[in-house]
């Protein structure tokens, strides 16, 4: 029997935080300038239908989607035929969430914006 390896999920995971966490950053540069949110609203239209409808949210996910799938493909490439031990990962993949989380939760960003 084939040995499996685990190389490919830990990339599939790791990615998806990637790009969670590449929204919220994003989330806290929008509140942060108003011209890099303008600039993230073009960003959204330039493929999304009636985009000025949900504002910079449709740049928001334009970016989240970009370095989702960017880090996957790459990340899959160096993993994939790894067996990777999971503990340094999973802590990775839960602080990648909580510091998105943090990005897009009001008072987090009014705190480190020093609004």
């Amino acid at each position: 029997m084939a040995e499996k390896r685990n190389g490919g999920a830990v990339a599939a995971f790791l990615s998806a935080m990637i790009g969670l966490l590449m929204l919220g950053i994003v989330n806290v540069g929008t509140e942060a300038s108003n011209a890099f949110n303008n600039w993230v609203l073009s960003v959204g239209k330039l493929w999304i239908p009636n985009a000025q409808g949900i504002g910079p949210y449709s740049g928001k996910e334009t970016f989240l989607l970009v370095g989702w799938f960017l880090s996957w493909i790459v990340l899959h490439m160096i993993l994939r035929k790894r067996d990777v031990k999971l503990a340094v990962p999973a802590v990775v993949f839960v602080l990648g969430l909580a510091f998105a989380t943090l990005f897009v939760y009001t008072p987090f960003i009014d705190f480190i914006l020093g609004k």
